[in-house]
């Protein structure tokens, strides 16, 4: 039996390698179709995956992308490539994208355009309106209309997909795979030293100044014993300087620090005080790992309820008075959670897709 996938940015082969592993494990035939839109940083994902799986570079591109003009131009190239360029992995073969980004809806041309059997893997988490979070939400649901195979977990999930009245079949699984992902890491507390991590990337809040300004201002109100850190997405970044913010946190002590390994940052992450972030990925994470957390959103559209299954979550609806709130009784919201609970939902993806092969 083969299998491909087809991904190209650090949160889907975070999500996707344990599963990439659990079809080697099951003798498949495995291939990774790399689109390389993050291809520095996955880079050295790559070497977490079993060595029995065929890689296939897409494009030749080299630099993580986060410009609108650097997507767009890898973004058009790929499809070019996908009009006249047959690939021969992937005719009537299950072909898995993940989750909103341009990776996922190029991965599902191609997959489409070589008769290949799309398979959505996070599938069915809501849409605040087709423009609202763009580009995201329209690949959510584009995609989701096309597919053969639709994996989801949990019940709100499932009554999206149904909402959409998608044609494709559902494949409920216990769990998100990111708890295999995490479960692949060596976990471990540190000498403990004060400090706060930051990470923003989403585009709602990167192309709002207001909003970029109000996350500034509100960090700035942390208190000065913690040592605060932001790891910075290129998007970020980039969007910091254009606003004249660099110099602003920079001469607050804020350290700007570049994205680092994977692991190194989950154990950021399990070493914090406390989380600011905005992004879906890092939000299931915390939760997991129980750290006091602040999602820099005005809406969490938690299909997983993990706002509600613990307490560790607070949003901050944008508000200074709110997130002020937080910064003073963080500790009121750490929950000690046992990680060795652990299950694998990637077995489940691989196993349910067997059946339907036979």
């Amino acid at each position: 039996m083969k299998i491909n996938f087809l991904i190209g940015t650090k949160a889907q082969f975070i999500k996707t390698i344990p599963v990439v592993n659990e079809a080697i494990k099951n003798k498949m035939e495995t291939s990774l179709i790399d689109l390389k839109q993050h291809p520095k940083t996955t880079k050295r994902l790559r070497k977490k995956i079993n060595n029995k799986c065929k890689f296939i570079d897409y494009s030749k591109n080299k630099k993580d992308l986060g410009t609108y003009s650097n997507l767009i131009i890898w973004f058009t190239f790929g499809i070019v490539k996908s009009i006249f360029i047959k690939n021969k992995h992937i005719k009537n073969t299950f072909c898995i994208v993940h989750g909103d980004t341009l990776s996922t809806l190029l991965g599902a041309i191609i997959t489409k355009r070589n008769r290949g059997k799309l398979v959505l893997l996070e599938a069915g988490h809501r849409v605040p309106g087709m423009f609202k979070h763009f580009p995201e939400s329209f690949v959510r649901y584009s995609v989701a209309k096309i597919s053969d195979f639709l994996i989801a977990n949990g019940e709100d999930q499932i009554s999206q997909l149904n909402e959409w009245k998608i044609k494709g079949k559902i494949i409920e699984i216990s769990r998100n795979t990111i708890f295999d992902s995490l479960s692949l890491i060596n976990i471990e507390k540190k000498n403990k030293e004060k400090k706060v991590t930051i990470t923003i990337h989403r585009t709602e809040n990167l192309n709002s100044k207001k909003i970029m300004n109000e996350l500034v201002n509100t960090i700035l109100k942390i208190h000065h014993d913690l040592k605060i850190t932001w790891y910075l997405h290129i998007p970020t970044k980039n969007k910091l300087k254009s606003y004249g913010l660099i110099n602003k946190l920079k001469s607050a002590g804020i350290l700007l620090n570049d994205l680092i390994p994977y692991e190194e940052f989950i154990n950021e992450i399990y070493n914090s005080d406390f989380v600011i972030t905005d992004g879906v990925g890092v939000v299931e994470e915390c939760h997991i790992l129980g750290i006091p957390t602040l999602v820099w959103r005005d809406e969490h559209f938690d299909s997983n309820h993990l706002f509600n299954d613990g307490k560790n979550l607070y949003l901050s609806e944008y508000s200074l008075e709110k997130s002020t709130n937080f910064f003073n009784n963080y500790e009121d919201y750490r929950e000690d959670k046992n990680l060795e609970t652990i299950n694998a939902p990637s077995k489940e993806v691989i196993e349910k897709l067997i059946q339907f092969a036979n």
